[in-house]
């Protein structure tokens, strides 16, 4: 029954949204078109009817085969080897893009970057870590080989070898916990043959390693809300998190956000049911060390380097759209100490080459965000939000629709602005030593190939297919994925746990200031985590009442004792 409600309800959401909210922020027209109430109807049918099939069927299938099929063969691998023959098939898959695009697609942040990787290093703005790899790799091939490019070929290949290990091991940890072979099968092949995996592992982007990383601590994070006890009682695991979880906070400014919402999410939702904390000493121990590390490194390390933290502003893309779109369309209602302070706060003058004055962008807050003064805000951060509240009080629906409408893209399926990936290079003049594209080879039909898809905006319009190319289909996926591991028993104790880093990746996506699908895709990298609350092997969702939370029935009984 709490399903069939969910499948009413989630349809009636996201009717409303993909028809009638979703084009209104898009047109940036805020008023009801009653021509949108007949698709409303037939969409608010369609999806309700769809989500009660899905909602009944898909929990039920077992997805058996003949025991003679080569799928029986893969259930007797142990997991070791599935995880080396999985990373060895996905490694192997993606070197044709390696091959066409090396040594790597520079795009993005790329050109600031190698600016500072071969000056110096004086912020955080882009992750420390990422720009000395970045020098180290460019410096290493000009001195053995005289070519930057070999070295940022070598970078390439580090990435390619961390993100199809990162899958693989997620791969092996659903075989782990009985999700049906067909489906950790289908996950594998899905992963290597999806081109927007193999695109952005060859690009030069803080959000490469860093997936890599998050992938690997999803996977940790996973053993730990299912068994940890048996988790803390391998040495391995008490040494490799640590040093997934600092890389992971190190290779993108945000990483400690999801690290700590993680750990602190499930200590809230298990608090009642630890009573005997003495167990877990190790494992707490473990799980606080990457937080000082990663504080000691952004702190005394950079202060000694003379590193300075990147710009407050990076953090403030919302609160900084939200003010501009008031001052852009609601100046005149400001009264004068109001105006002030805005114009004390945002440039209200020209930067760079954009028009001049305030330049209000509703889905992207980066010309806002550089209008914005990050040392008047750090001189009293809470006479800041004294005012952007106040304000906030006054300008209620402006605030909401420059939230909608920087997020627009992470939500409406029917934005897809920014849900490219780059092919070309930069041009090679645009960074301070010249970089160009040395393709290894002559693969010209796989450079046809990758030209194709990454250019081409049919992916986005196929039916279903269409899920893996738009970021605005994300949080209905996570919703989805919630609703179809439903458990009546214990289900905000153990299966809910399970999603708390799709969560927490979702609400750094909706903070960022554009719906940008490089941002979305470390979510869709851990989603088949979700198959282990849908079809994983139910003893592993039941806990031990009597004894601590962390204890999972029949698995051990040295836990009972």
């Amino acid at each position: 029954m709490v399903k069939k409600i969910l499948a009413i309800l989630l349809a009636f959401v996201y009717s409303v949204s993909y028809i009638v909210l979703g084009p209104m922020i898009k047109t940036q027209v805020i008023s009801f078109d009653s021509s949108k109430i007949l698709p409303f109807i037939v969409c608010f049918l369609l999806c309700s009817i769809t989500n009660l099939v899905l909602f009944s069927v898909i929990p039920r299938c077992t997805f058996d085969v003949k025991k003679e099929c080569f799928i029986h063969k893969v259930d007797k691998f142990s997991e070791r080897k599935l995880c080396i023959w999985v990373w060895g098939f996905i490694f192997v898959s993606w070197l044709p893009a390696y091959c066409v695009f090396y040594p790597g697609i520079l795009s993005y942040d790329m050109v600031s970057q190698v600016g500072s990787a071969m000056g110096e290093i004086t912020n955080n703005h882009h992750p420390v870590l990422h720009t000395w790899l970045i020098r180290v790799f460019m410096n290493l091939g000009n001195n053995l080989f005289s070519s930057y490019e070999f070295g940022i070929g070598l970078l390439s290949l580090l990435q390619l070898l961390m993100v199809s290990y990162s899958l693989a091991r997620l791969v092996a940890l659903l075989k782990k916990h009985k999700v049906p072979t067909l489906i950790v099968l289908i996950t594998a092949l899905f992963s290597s043959i999806w081109f927007m995996n193999a695109c952005l592992t060859m690009t030069m982007i803080k959000d490469t390693l860093f997936s890599a990383f998050f992938v690997l601590f999803a996977c940790h994070f996973a053993e730990i809300v299912i068994n940890p006890y048996e988790y803390s009682r391998q040495k391995r695991n008490l040494i490799l998190l640590p040093i997934v979880g600092f890389f992971m906070c190190a290779f993108r400014n945000n990483g400690l956000h999801i690290y700590l919402f993680c750990f602190a999410g499930l200590l809230i939702l298990r608090i009642k049911q630890i009573k005997n904390i003495k167990k877990y000493i190790a494992l707490i121990a473990v799980i606080l060390l990457p937080i000082f590390a990663f504080k000691i490194y952004s702190g005394p390390v950079f202060e000694a380097w003379n590193i300075e933290q990147g710009e407050v502003r990076e953090a403030l893309s919302v609160p900084i759209q939200q003010l501009q779109r008031v001052a852009v369309q609601n100046g005149i209602e400001l009264n004068s100490e109001q105006t002030e302070l805005m114009d004390y706060y945002i440039d209200n003058l020209m930067w760079r080459s954009w028009e001049p004055g305030r330049k209000y962008e509703p889905f992207i807050a980066d010309p806002a965000k550089s209008c914005f003064f990050s040392g008047r805000y750090n001189e009293d951060p809470i006479a800041f939000w004294k005012f952007y509240l106040q304000i906030g009080e006054q300008f209620t629906k402006q605030y909401i629709v420059a939230f909608l409408s920087n997020s627009l893209g992470f939500w409406y399926p029917g934005y897809d602005s920014f849900s490219y990936v780059e092919y070309e290079n930069y041009p090679s003049e645009w960074f301070v030593v010249p970089l160009e594209r040395m393709s290894i080879g002559n693969l010209a039909f796989m450079d046809k190939y990758y030209e194709s898809v990454c250019r081409d905006a049919f992916w986005r319009e196929i039916p279903a297919i269409r899920l893996f190319f738009l970021p605005g289909f994300t949080p209905w996926i996570l919703v989805y994925a919630l609703i179809l591991s439903w458990r009546k028993k214990k289900y905000f104790t153990m299966n809910f746990p399970l999603f708390l880093p799709h969560i927490a990746q979702i609400g750094i996506m909706m903070l960022s200031p554009t719906a940008s699908f490089r941002y979305s895709w470390p979510f869709y990298l851990i989603l088949p985590l979700a198959f282990i609350g849908i079809w994983g092997n139910r003893e592993l969702n039941e806990v031990e009442e009597k004894d601590t939370v962390m204890c999972p029935e029949n698995v051990n009984d040295a836990c009972k004792n």
